[in-house]
């Protein structure tokens, strides 16, 4: 499992309690379980609180500021479960970029960001697809995309057949195969592990939940959702219900083990 740094632990904790205030004492607490210094929660605390990550609300009490909670939100959703799809028609979205330029780096990094977020590829230059599965209006799709990629001059089509040598490129777009695996080496991973965490002391139980819902979360929140056949649909479902229980088993365990230390302090 990777190795935790205070700064992800910190963004990481803030998650696990969904946003609420979280006191330096607890982060504190926290870091000890990983062999993280007081003073380097402190330090990392200073920086997210210069960068506008978190903010404060009275001494010693830190919140997730107001330009975090949109990501916040979306992580925490994800987390709930996989965005609901639905039957692949054999159509595919087109969201078209080109008219907004690529010369503001950030504005393209915001834009792309958002595009991925939604599971699109770029197909060519400003020309971004996916296929059409997704269980939400058109309309509202392009919406939240425009909303969240700041790209309000963008404009999307749906997309019935591609050529047969632009349908080759498309087949690549997506690491369908690197999903796939993931999906079954993570789900067996997380079974396992709940499989015996009875048998772990609390400590070690908090530890390695975080560390294990770190890797698998992240994947869950970035899965493009693709339909059949791009990857196995039954086996992405069955890792989402894994990573959920070990979510959930993990937040217990944490606040089992803040429990703990409070008294014991």
């Amino acid at each position: 499992m990777m190795k935790m740094n205070a700064r992800s632990l910190i963004i990481d904790l803030f998650l696990a309690y969904e946003g609420q205030v979280m006191s330096t004492k607890q982060m504190i607490m926290a870091a000890r379980v990983f062999d993280i210094s007081e003073n380097g929660v402190r330090v990392a605390v200073t920086r997210l609180a210069s960068e506008g990550v978190i903010e404060l609300v009275e001494r010693g009490m830190y919140q997730l500021s107001a330009q975090s909670q949109d990501w916040a939100s979306v992580m925490l959703n994800r987390r709930a479960g996989l965005k609901p799809t639905r039957q692949w028609n054999q159509h595919y979205l087109a969201v078209f970029t080109g008219l907004l330029g690529r010369v503001d780096r950030t504005a393209l990094n915001r834009r792309e960001r958002a595009l991925r977020r939604y599971g699109f590829r770029e197909l060519e230059q400003g020309i971004f697809i996916r296929p059409d599965n997704l269980d939400i209006e058109f309309a509202l799709l392009f919406e939240q995309l425009k909303a969240t990629g700041h790209m309000t001059e963008a404009s999307m089509s749906r997309i019935t057949s591609f050529d047969p040598q632009t349908s080759l490129k498309v087949k690549k777009l997506w690491p369908s195969a690197t999903l796939n695996s993931n999906y079954q080496k993570f789900s067996q991973q997380i079974q396992q592990w709940l499989a015996g965490v009875d048998q772990l002391p609390l400590e070690q139980a908090a530890r390695e939940s975080l560390l294990l819902g770190r890797q698998t979360i992240s994947l869950l929140m970035n899965d493009p959702l693709l339909p059949e056949p791009f990857v196995n649909v039954t086996a992405r479902e069955q890792f989402a219900t894994d990573v959920q229980a070990l979510d959930q088993l993990g937040q217990t365990l944490w606040r089992q083990l803040y429990e703990h230390m409070l008294s014991n302090s």
